[in-house]
Parts: structure tokens; C-alpha cells; sequence
């Protein structure tokens, strides 16, 4: 499909505009905070390894209470607690500035999985500078379907073929994007930073921070005038 003019940005959020380790982190550590309530235990070190050192991202309360002998009957309090945890968040230090470059020559979005997005946009300082977010935890889609991607061009009422995407997750943030004709590009850091993208997850292209974003913009306008 021929690219056309990108006349939208849209943004993942996680990763993407924040590093999003330190909202898992607050989380943990408030999951812990309601075991120990609950329990009496304290499990904070053993639940921040099980899934920054060790790798349980999915299931992570599970394997942690098992290990410890506790019932999996806490998880559903903990998982509460993880994601209404309050601590601040900080943006990463390009952020701000990029989308106050872009915002006066593309309307901004902003798709995310996770829960609470409009929260932490709102948290990190950088609500006012997004038109329209979607929450796909709010919906019965996900950013791997096509629906969050076209949605969001309906909504800036541009061709889903001249809207752009950023993101930092390849196997998640570019297959639908790609398919759909978007301008794709990847910023290169965070725990996806060393992911392969290949195939339908390959990005038309990756930076280093979001601070190269709009020259990459403008690459892909000048590229499309030529065509």
C-alpha cells in the first residue's frame, strides 16, 4: 500500500513515552505492601526478582505464592492493589519537548494496552498534549487487531494510510500498523530495546529516543512528495 502523507501521529504509551518498569515496580511493591496486610508476609525482594530478574511478567503473583506456600486466593487483591498504586511517574526526558514540537503540525494520539493509560498520562504530565487516547484494556480489542488503529484515524478523520506510529514493542506495536499502510517507527530503548523485529513486526524505521521523531516525520513526507 502506497504511504501518503502523514497528516496524524499516534503513540504508544508504555515504553514508548515513559519507561513503564517503574510503574511495574510501584506496583509490586503496593502488591506487597496488601500481602503483607493480608498475611503478615513480607515478599517485596522476592516478587520485584520474579519479574525484573527473572522474568515473570504474566502470572507473576501466582508463581511468587506458590513458591512461598501461600494461596492463590490473594492474587485478585493483589492485582488491585498493583494497579492502584499512585506513585508518580516520570516521563522520559524527551517526551514533553517532542510533543510540543509535533502538536502544532499533527494532531497527537495515543494507543494503549494497559491498564489505566489515561491515568498515566495524566500522571506523567502529558494529558494536555494528546487529542485522543484509546485504552484497548478498556475494549475487546488489542493493538493486535486493525480496530484501535483505524479507529483512531476515523477519529482525526485522516486516511489510516497517512497517520504514523511509534512504539518500542515490535511483536506488538507494528504488524497492524504496518498492514494498514502506516508510517512506523521504532524508538530503540527499554526492556524491548534488544527485541528482533522481523517480517510484519519490522518498523520502517527506529531511533534511538523520541527526540528524532519529527525529523523522521518530515523523511517520510519528503519520501512520499517524491513517489
Amino acid at each position: 500500500m502506497r504511504r501518503s502523507s502523514v497528516r496524524a501521529v499516534c503513540f504508544d504509551l508504555d515504553g514508548t513515552l515513559f519507561d513503564d518498569r517503574q510503574y511495574a515496580r510501584a506496583g509490586l511493591v503496593s502488591a506487597a505492601a496488601e500481602l503483607r496486610r493480608r498475611t503478615g508476609v513480607d515478599l517485596t525482594e522476592e516478587l520485584l526478582s520474579a519479574y525484573f530478574r527473572e522474568g515473570h511478567r504474566e502470572a507473576t503473583f501466582d508463581v511468587v505464592l506458590s513458591a512461598a506456600g501461600l494461596a492463590d486466593d490473594h492474587v485478585p487483591a493483589l492485582v488491585s492493589a498493583y494497579h492502584d498504586n499512585d506513585a508518580s511517574l516520570v516521563p522520559y526526558a524527551d517526551a514533553a519537548a517532542t510533543l510540543e514540537r509535533l502538536e502544532s503540525d499533527y494532531p497527537i494520539g495515543v494507543i494503549t494496552g494497559g491498564t489505566n493509560g489515561r491515568e498515566k498520562l495524566a500522571r506523567l504530565g502529558l494529558d494536555d498534549q494528546v487529542a485522543a487516547v484509546i485504552v484497548t484494556a478498556e475494549r475487546e480489542d488489542s493493538k493486535r487487531a486493525p480496530a484501535p488503529f483505524v479507529e483512531m484515524a476515523d477519529r482525526f478523520d485522516v486516511p489510516h494510510e497517512s497517520m504514523a506510529f511509534v512504539g518500542d514493542r515490535p511483536g506488538l506495536d507494528f504488524p497492524q500498523p504496518n498492514r494498514l499502510g502506516m508510517s512506523t517507527i521504532r524508538v530503540m530503548r527499554g526492556r524491548y530495546a534488544d527485541a528482533v523485529a522481523r517480517n510484519a513486526a519490522a518498523p520502517d524505521t527506529a531511533v534511538e529516543s523520541l527526540a528524532a521523531v519529527p525529523e523522521v516525520l518530515a523523511r517520510f513526507d519528503e519520501r512520499t512528495e517524491q513517489l
